[in-house]
């Protein structure tokens, strides 16, 4: 039988006041359980739970106020946010202060980092040319300028700079190991159409690169140069490595993990 047409519509503004009601009341204690929660897992047990539970709203405001709040403003994560947020509001500043400190300064680190924004800008020859002005007396055979100029000859399309200027590294330091020098030393000679040199090389970076880039690009040239069983067994190489490792490595490396399912299909 349905209710007459006035309780109807009282029914009806009860039901949605009922769960407002249940927020109003059941709020407050989600907050304190959280906050209790979260305070005997950081091992902050005394005095918070005694000001959490005796004061209940204004003991949670506190706790978040003093302890949870300034661990968020502290963290790695939280500055991270805050920096993306600040890039995207303002795109050119980190260009701006970095061209303002190196004009101010002008040291070797002040240039530098001028040099690498310019390169995360697309501006690889004003980078190139801040790399060679900085590669003379003390510092002609600097390792961190010599990689940082390859790096910015290899994003412009001049793989034999790239692959001069890392060999020039080698020369000057004969006991320099970087896996990233590395790599990029081979992605020059593969750049230079130097396919069977690059292999080799990429053959020797994958028993110890950190990651699955290395092994990724090794299969994507035998690929390339039709060796297709090998590469095959590398891109199955890097699912099996990728499926039972920890979160953050998989999201880390997710761009190899999708290039090697595409290929496997």
């Amino acid at each position: 039988m349905f209710p007459p047409p006035a309780i109807a519509k009282d029914l009806d503004a009860a039901d949605r006041i009922l769960p407002l009601g249940y927020i109003y009341y059941l709020g407050p204690i989600a907050i304190e359980l959280v906050c209790i929660v979260h305070a005997i897992r950081t091992g902050r047990v005394f005095p918070w739970i005694y000001v959490i539970i005796f004061l209940p709203m204004i003991g949670c405001l506190a706790y978040l106020g003093v302890e949870v709040v300034p661990d968020l403003m502290r963290s790695r994560t939280s500055r991270q946010l805050a920096s993306g947020i600040r890039d995207i509001a303002d795109p050119g500043r980190g260009f701006r202060q970095a061209r303002r400190t190196a004009d101010m300064v002008g040291s070797i680190d002040a240039r530098r980092a001028l040099a690498e924004e310019h390169a995360a800008r697309g501006q690889y020859e004003d980078a190139i040319g801040l790399y060679q002005g900085m590669l003379t007396g003390q510092f002609k055979d600097d390792p961190a300028l010599l990689q940082g100029l390859a790096r910015a000859q290899f994003l412009s399309g001049d793989g034999a700079g790239a692959q001069a200027s890392l060999d020039a590294l080698q020369a000057a330091d004969p006991n320099f190991a970087s896996p990233d020098a590395h790599l990029l030393y081979a992605r020059a000679l593969e750049l230079q159409d130097k396919d069977t040199e690059a292999l080799a090389e990429y053959k020797r970076l994958v028993s110890y690169f950190p990651g699955e880039e290395a092994r990724c690009r090794c299969a994507m040239l035998l690929k390339k140069l039709g060796a297709d069983a090998e590469a095959r067994a590398l891109f199955q190489e890097i699912l099996r490595s990728l499926e039972g490792a920890p979160r953050h490595y998989r999201r880390a490396q997710r761009e190899w993990g999708s290039i090697a399912k595409q290929a496997l299909r």
